[in-house]
C-alpha cells in the first residue's frame, strides 16, 4: 500500500511539474506577443492557463500584462487574489502590489510593501528584484529614437540599482540584463555606450534575440547612425518576423532618410501585425503613402481615419492626393475646407493647385476661369520654380482683365528678373485693348511688340498690331501713316509668303484696303495702289470695295479717306 502510495505521490509531483514547465512556456509567450504589440493574444494567452490551473505566477504575471497596457485597478486585483498563493520567501504577488502604488503615485504605501517584500525574500530573490527594478523605468516605451516612460513615476538610477542587484544573483539571465539597458538607456540619453553592452549580454542569453536588437537599434537612431539602426532592426526581425515595433522603428527612420516608399511599406506590415492600431498610426501610414506618391492607398486610408484625427493637415493631403488623381472636384472641395479650417498653415502648393483644379474643374455652374486666376495669383506669391504670373496675364487677358494683364506680366518680371517673349505679346495686346480709353497705351504696346518682334521677326500678329498701335498711337499727327504702313507692308508681304492670308483674310482686307489708300491720297501711286485692290479682290472677289477701287483708279482721283485699323 505504500508503495502504491509512494508511485502515486511521485505521479502527482512529476504532473505538477509537467504542468508548472508549461505554465511557464506559456508565460513567456505571452509575454512575447505583448512585446510584439499585440496584447489580446497575450492577455488570452495567459488568461487560457490561468483558467486550467491559476498558480501564483499566473496571477502575478496577469497583473504584470494589466501594468503593461496602463491597467493599474485591474492588476491591483490580480495581485490582491495571487498574495494568498504567494510563498514565503517568494511574495512575488505582494511585490506586484508595491509596484502599483509606486506607479499610481503612492509612494509611502510603495516603500512599505516593498521593504516588506525584500525582508521576506532577504533582498535574494532575483525575480523580484528584476521586477521591482523594471517598475522603476516606468516602462520605458521607445518612440522614434525617444525613450517615453508609460508611467510618469519613474527613477532610473533606483531601477540600476535593484537590476544590479538582481545579475548578482543570476547573472545569466537575458531579461535582467535587457531591462538593465532600458535603465540605463533613461539615465543616459546622450550616452548609449553602457545600454549597448547590457544589450549585448542580454542577445547572448535570450533565446529570442528581436528585443536586443531594436534596443540597440535605437541607441544607434538617437545617435543618428541610420544604417546601423536599421540594421538592428532588420536583425531583430531577422530573430522574430513577428516583432512589429521594428517595423514600426523602420517606417519612421525610412521617412527621415527620405526613403518614402520603403516607409510605406514598412508601416504597412506594423499596421498588419498589431491587433488595434490606433488612428493617429493609420493616419500616419496614409502620410508615408502620400509620399510615396500612392495617393490611391493615402485617399482610401484617410477617408477611413478623418472622423478619428483632428488636425485639418488631413484636408491637404486629401486636396493634393485627389488633385494627382485627377479628381478636381474633390481635390476643391478638401483644399477649401483645409483653408478655411488653418489658413495660417497654407502653403503656395494649395493656391497653385486650387488654381489649376478649377481650371480643369467640369462644373459649369461657377466662373471658374476668375476662380483659378484668384488662385493662381496668390500661389504665385512665393512659386520659384515656374512663373505663374506669366499664365495668368494670358488667363486675365481672356478674361479682358486688361490692367490685370500688365500688372501680372510686370510682377513676373520683377520677381524673375526677366520675362518671355509670350509674357510681352500678352502685355502688349493688352496695352493696345486698353488704347481706347488711355491712348497712350497704343505706344506702350508697340514698345512691348517690339520686344517680341525682336525674338520672332516673322511673327504675324505682332507686326500687324505693331501696324494698328502705331496708326492709333499717332492718331492726328501728320506722321501717322508713316508710322503703320511699313507694318502693314511687311504683314501683307509676309502673310502671302507663308500662305497664310487666308488664315488671316479679315485683317488682310483692312490692311489691303489701308495701303490702297494710302498709295493713292497720299503717295500718288495709283500702280501700287492697283496692285493692292487686285490682291484684295483675288482674296475676296465677294467684297465690293475693291472692285470699286479697281474702277475708280480709272475714273478719278481716289478719296483721301483710308479705312481705320479694327
Amino acid at each position: 500500500m505504500k508503495k502504491i502510495f509512494r508511485h502515486l505521490t511521485v505521479s502527482l509531483l512529476c504532473l505538477t511539474l509537467g504542468i508548472l514547465s508549461l505554465q511557464a512556456q506559456d508565460i513567456q509567450s505571452a509575454i512575447q506577443w505583448l512585446d510584439r504589440n499585440q496584447p489580446n493574444k497575450a492577455i488570452q494567452t495567459l488568461q487560457d492557463i490561468h483558467q486550467i490551473q491559476p498558480t501564483r505566477q499566473t496571477y502575478f504575471y496577469s497583473g504584470y500584462l494589466a501594468i503593461r497596457t496602463n491597467r493599474l485597478s485591474e492588476a491591483q486585483q490580480y495581485f490582491e487574489k495571487g498574495t494568498a498563493l504567494d510563498e514565503k520567501r517568494h511574495p512575488l504577488n505582494k511585490t506586484g502590489l508595491g509596484i502599483v502604488a509606486f506607479l499610481e503615485g503612492r509612494t509611502a504605501d510603495a516603500d512599505r510593501i516593498l521593504e516588506e517584500v525584500l525582508k521576506a525574500s532577504k533582498g535574494k530573490d532575483p525575480e523580484i528584484l528584476w521586477r521591482i527594478g523594471e517598475a522603476y523605468t516606468g516602462y520605458a516605451q521607445v518612440i522614434n529614437d525617444v525613450d517615453t516612460p508609460l508611467y510618469p513615476h519613474h527613477n532610473a538610477q533606483k531601477a540600476i540599482e535593484y537590476l544590479e542587484q538582481a545579475l548578482k544573483r543570476d547573472k545569466k539571465n537575458g531579461g535582467i540584463w535587457l531591462t538593465i539597458g532600458d535603465a540605463r538607456a533613461l539615465a543616459t540619453p546622450t550616452n548609449g555606450g553602457p545600454a549597448v553592452t547590457a544589450y549585448e549580454f542580454a542577445m547572448e542569453y535570450l533565446p529570442n534575440r528581436s528585443l536586443p536588437n531594436h534596443r540597440i537599434g535605437n541607441i544607434y537612431w538617437a545617435g543618428k547612425s541610420y544604417n546601423l539602426a536599421s540594421d538592428y532592426y532588420k536583425a531583430a526581425l531577422g530573430a522574430d518576423s513577428l516583432y512589429a515595433p521594428s517595423y514600426l522603428q523602420l517606417a519612421e527612420l525610412s521617412f527621415q532618410t527620405n526613403k518614402f516608399k520603403d516607409a510605406a511599406a514598412n508601416m504597412d506590415k506594423y499596421l498588419w501585425l498589431v491587433e488595434t492600431p490606433t488612428a493617429e498610426l493609420r493616419y500616419r501610414s496614409a502620410q508615408f503613402d502620400y509620399l510615396a506618391r500612392q495617393y490611391s492607398r493615402a485617399v482610401e486610408k484617410l477617408e477611413q481615419v478623418k472622423n478619428e484625427v483632428e488636425t485639418p493637415v488631413k484636408y491637404r493631403l486629401l486636396g493634393r492626393s485627389y488633385f494627382s488623381l485627377k479628381d478636381y472636384d474633390k481635390s476643391i472641395q478638401n483644399l477649401e475646407t483645409f483653408l478655411e479650417k488653418a489658413p495660417d498653415k497654407a502653403e503656395g502648393l494649395e493656391y497653385k493647385l486650387l488654381g489649376r483644379a478649377y481650371q480643369n474643374t467640369t462644373d459649369t455652374t461657377i466662373a471658374k476661369d476668375s476662380i483659378a486666376v484668384f488662385y493662381l495669383a496668390k500661389a504665385a506669391k512665393t512659386d520659384t520654380t515656374e512663373n505663374l504670373y506669366s499664365e495668368i496675364a494670358e488667363m486675365s487677358y481672356r478674361l479682358k482683365n486688361y490692367k490685370d494683364v500688365v500688372k501680372y506680366v510686370e510682377a513676373g518680371e520683377k520677381q524673375f528678373n526677366k520675362s518671355s517673349v509670350k509674357d510681352k505679346f500678352w502685355l502688349a495686346m493688352a496695352a493696345y485693348k486698353m488704347g481706347p480709353n488711355d491712348s497712350t497705351m497704343y505706344l506702350k504696346a508697340d514698345s512691348a511688340f517690339a520686344a517680341v518682334q525682336e525674338s520672332s521677326p516673322d511673327h504675324l500678329p505682332t507686326i500687324l498690331y505693331r501696324a494698328k498701335s502705331n496708326y492709333y498711337g499717332y492718331a492726328g499727327q501728320d506722321t501717322t501713316f508713316a508710322k503703320s504702313v511699313p507694318f502693314y507692308e511687311r504683314f501683307v508681304e509676309l502673310a502671302y509668303t507663308k500662305k497664310e492670308e487666308k488664315k488671316f483674310k479679315y485683317d488682310m482686307k483692312i490692311a489691303l484696303k489701308f495701303l490702297y489708300s494710302y498709295y493713292t491720297a497720299i503717295e500718288n501711286d495709283p500702280a501700287k495702289a492697283l496692285e493692292f485692290a487686285q490682291k484684295g479682290k483675288e482674296l475676296d472677289p465677294a467684297d465690293k470695295d475693291f472692285n470699286d477701287m479697281i474702277a475708280q483708279l480709272d475714273k478719278r482721283a481716289p478719296d483721301s479717306a483710308s479705312p481705320k485699323p479694327q
